[in-house]
């Protein structure tokens, strides 16, 4: 079994909206995916971050969309018991 990691962009908080950090998800190329996060250089405004992840979640995503699409189709691999042998 391999390891899926995703990230989600929460929503702002109500103190967070009027700054100007704006954390937002891209993708490689159009038509793909949501699979990076992009974060402005707090040193540098021309210059952003970017973190890789198999995929990528924004703010508009609800924590059910989220699990739907991530945690579900892994449970039964992931949630045997100790008396359970994995059905692989």
């Amino acid at each position: 079994m391999s390891v899926r990691v995703v990230a989600r962009i929460r929503p702002l908080l109500e103190k967070e909206i009027d700054k100007d950090i704006i954390v937002r998800a891209d993708r490689v190329e159009e038509g793909k995916p949501l699979t990076i996060v992009k974060i402005p250089s707090p040193k540098n405004e021309a210059e952003e971050f970017s973190f890789a992840f198999n995929g990528v979640y924004d703010q508009s995503t609800t924590q059910e969309e989220l699990f739907t699409a991530e945690g579900k189709p892994n449970r039964r691999d992931t949630l045997w018991t100790a008396t359970e042998k994995p059905k692989y």
